[in-house]
């Protein structure tokens, strides 16, 4: 994973951010979406990457990717 890279005009804690609301809410923009951010970290692939369950629902614990794959069936047919 690569290092994280800021702005050089970015304050030295979050708390003095415009953007930071309060220690109990924290940044009202997150922490993958700082606005001092200038470039993302790279997140490492996961098997879990492309699996359409999970998405809006947490994930059901087996690897139903695998399972459907394994079937012949296509998880992305309408």
């Amino acid at each position: 994973m690569s290092k994280v890279k800021y702005a050089g005009d970015r304050p030295p804690e979050c708390v003095f951010c415009h953007f930071w609301v309060n220690d109990k809410v924290g940044c009202r923009l997150g922490k993958m979406n700082c606005y001092y951010l200038l470039e993302c970290p790279r997140m490492a692939p996961t098997p879990c990457d492309g699996c359409p369950y999970g998405k809006a629902t947490p994930c059901i614990g087996w690897c139903t990717k695998k399972i459907l794959g394994q079937k012949g069936v296509d998880m992305y047919a309408a």
